[in-house]
């Protein structure tokens, strides 16, 4: 029995744009990092790295997602995570809008700061499953100006020295 060249032709074909696609998924999604025992990612921007996001909650014991008070995703929050007792078990700043851990069942204090003002929530993670959580946090200026005084903008990472 022959093949016809034109089935083998788009079979091919089929099967390079298949493994482009598995390798562009793979390479938008950031590898987890751990720190101290703790599993985490951290990312989330774009649509394809948030699906890829997403799709992964089911393996992590704590999910978070940043926002503005506007609504609009966050990147760069600093995250610490306490136990119950105070003992730290993370201290990071995020690369996109989520932030998943794999933690141990147990009650811990979570404050997020995205510049201007702490955000503190209790979180109780269960043995089986996981939680979510959101916060929302007031960013950081981008860009400071004052129109009555004439001043020109100045970005907040490029402070002047004392």
């Amino acid at each position: 029995m022959q093949i016809p060249k034109q089935i083998i032709l788009r079979l091919s074909i089929a099967l390079t744009f298949g493994a482009a696609a598995i390798a562009v998924s793979a390479q938008s999604l950031p590898e987890a990092v751990s720190t101290n025992g703790v599993l985490y990612m951290t990312g989330g921007i774009g649509q394809d790295e948030a699906k890829a996001f997403l799709s992964l909650a089911p393996r992590y014991s704590l999910r978070m997602m940043f926002t503005s008070a506007n609504g609009g995703y966050l990147a760069d929050v600093d995250v610490r995570i306490a136990q119950a007792n105070g003992k730290p078990v993370l201290d990071t700043r995020t690369e996109g809008p989520f932030l998943y851990i794999m933690l141990p069942a147990g009650r811990y204090r979570i404050v997020a700061n995205a510049g201007r003002s702490d955000v503190g929530k209790w979180v109780d993670v269960p043995r089986r499953g996981g939680v979510d959580l959101h916060f929302s946090v007031e960013e950081r200026a981008r860009r400071d100006t004052d129109a009555s005084r004439g001043d020109c903008p100045v970005s907040t990472s490029s402070r002047p020295s004392a």
